[in-house]
């Protein structure tokens, strides 16, 4: 993308943002952004805003200029249901080639002949004898309607991430290896397992799309079952094909109001300490938490990891 001169000095001159960093996740039907500041030295959470995807560039330039959050530091994440993930085999060329070879067996794979936003990334463990890439695939338009968006509300992007990845933040890092569920409202549910604060294994859970509509006495019958069912077949596999030590804790950020009972129905069936998520920063007291924002969350704390390295 080219920019005249013009905007090029406004942007280099700009003053610096009094802010940390900024998270906006890219949904279905909603954008939503979390804003972090350092406040007496400690990292915290001060801001949350959605909206909807009319006129999200206008409504997201208004609320940058509104709050005061130009020229800050922005990571944008993807919610699951916005691109495509697959496993792919490894191709057989130069680590400088491989996005451009993954480009014509993603577009065989999705059967599709239109320009492909297309990358990928490699997972701390692996079946043995097994050379996969995550790769991660959505329409080229979209991902630059995105950066246009956000590089014209006068935010800094630095980056374009997706759930699977960015959701791994929101755990302190731990040698103990945990689950995550995520899910935004309507949406499949994302299972990571996470260890040392990086991805080991993720799988989308459909069939929960409905969750929220459910009550505890329907949860009964055979929904938290299943949903047991899928988190002990992911431990199974993390164990056995990826060689790995047990998780240890299952931590659940789900589309629905019974929260507390669908955790004790799931450790019934697999004996296993399931908690409510609680994201691991501070946050102002008048700012009242809501799991919806979790994924920008850890797409904001992403810049804050990244900036420590």
């Amino acid at each position: 993308m080219q920019i005249g001169w013009r905007d090029y000095i406004k942007r280099r001159f700009r003053r610096a943002s009094k802010y940390h960093s900024v998270g906006i996740e890219y949904g279905v039907d909603e954008i939503y952004i979390a804003t972090l500041q350092i406040l007496d030295g400690q990292l915290t959470w001060v801001k949350q805003q959605k909206f909807d995807w009319d006129d999200w560039q206008g409504s997201l330039k208004n609320y940058v200029s509104e709050q005061g959050l130009d020229n800050t530091r922005c990571q944008v994440t993807l919610a699951i249901s916005k691109y495509q993930l697959l496993q792919l085999d490894k191709p057989p060329v130069p680590d400088a080639e491989i996005n451009q070879a993954l480009q014509w067996t993603v577009k065989e794979q999705l059967f599709s002949d239109g320009d492909l936003a297309v990358d990928y990334f490699d997972l701390p463990a692996a079946p043995a004898n097994a050379k996969k890439l995550n790769v991660v695939a959505l329409g080229k338009n979209e991902v630059e309607a995105i950066r246009d968006g956000v590089l014209e509300a006068g935010l800094d992007l630095v980056n374009i991430s997706v759930e699977e990845l960015t959701t791994c933040n929101l755990l302190a890092p731990s040698d103990d290896a945990a689950i995550i569920l995520h899910q935004n409202p309507g949406e499949q549910i994302c299972l990571s397992i996470v260890k040392k604060g990086l991805l080991y294994f993720s799988r989308r859970l459909r069939s929960y799309e409905n969750l929220a509509n459910f009550s505890v006495q329907e949860l009964q019958m055979g929904i938290a079952d299943n949903l047991a069912l899928e988190i002990q077949r992911s431990m199974d596999y993390f164990e056995s094909q990826l060689r790995q030590a047990p998780v240890k804790k299952v931590y659940i950020a789900l589309d629905t109001a019974h929260q507390n009972n669908l955790a004790e129905m799931i450790k019934e069936v697999i004996f296993i300490n399931i908690v409510r998520l609680e994201p691991n920063i501070v946050s102002l007291p008048s700012l009242v938490q809501n799991s919806s924002y979790y994924a920008c969350l850890g797409a904001a704390l992403n810049d804050a990891s990244e900036r420590k390295s």
